[in-house]
């Protein structure tokens, strides 16, 4: 499984993917700096606000998006001549656009905290530390989902998909039903560490968003998603017909 991973880095080299885990924190990093100038305590909470609630699940679908279509674009070449099992391959890709994800989380991290020490802010900097890995693992479940639909219905309904899912769990997120929907889960996992609401408001003491008490369920929930997902699809993609 180390080779497979290794060997979906080296075919990323220079392609767009490579590039957008860092162009898409940036975005984030800017219009959190266009937004919040001259507000006191804003910098860093604007900038994870919009990277998780919006950026980030359009940057999984796309990035997912650009994988099938190399595949495809080389007709599943490994798929078709390397002696290893069709699952094993894509489970490598799962893990490879995981890794990615984790970067990208990271890249946002250091610089909302950079910029936050200079511009002030309120984020927890332990709480954010957390965040980079329990927003990873909670937002898993959109990869194998997105490879589906890439790889069946193209980016049209992947993107409508995944526009409805962030709508959605930003919507829902607040109540009470809040794991009932898992695209609403990131969102209340991380309000608690950050201290930053859907909206993008800081969290004020005493807000039921900030109990830490859904942080390990959201995590579990999430994490069987992404379990069930993957299994889903890597049957599917191990009995459909490689053209």
């Amino acid at each position: 499984m180390t080779k497979i991973i290794r060997a979906e880095f080296l075919k990323a080299k220079r392609t767009m993917s490579s590039k957008l885990i860092f162009a898409f924190p940036i975005i984030a990093l800017v219009m959190a700096f266009v937004l919040t100038a001259g507000i006191t305590n804003a910098y860093a909470e604007s900038a994870w606000n919009w990277w998780y609630v919006f950026l980030l699940p359009g940057m999984i679908a796309i990035i997912s998006y650009l994988t099938v279509i190399r595949e495809k674009k080389n007709g599943y070449y490994n798929i078709k001549t390397l002696p290893i099992e069709k699952r094993d391959l894509m489970l490598g890709k799962i893990i490879y656009l995981g890794i990615l994800v984790l970067v990208s989380n990271a890249v946002l991290f250091a610089g909302a905290t950079l910029g936050g020490f200079f511009l002030t802010t309120s984020v927890p900097l332990v709480g954010a530390a957390i965040t980079v890995i329990a927003l990873t693992i909670v937002q898993l479940w959109q990869i194998p989902l997105y490879l589906f639909l890439s790889d069946k219905f193209g980016m049209v309904v992947e993107i409508i998909v995944c526009l409805s899912l962030t709508v959605l769990g930003v919507s829902v997120a607040p109540s009470e039903k809040w794991f009932l929907l898992v695209s609403a889960i990131s969102t209340r996992v991380v309000t608690p560490l950050l201290h930053v609401l859907p909206n993008g408001m800081r969290a004020q003491a005493g807000d039921s968003l900030l109990s830490s008490s859904v942080i390990f369920p959201g995590i579990i929930i999430a994490l069987a998603h992404f379990l069930l997902l993957t299994y889903l699809y890597l049957n599917w993609f191990e009995k459909r017909e490689v053209k």
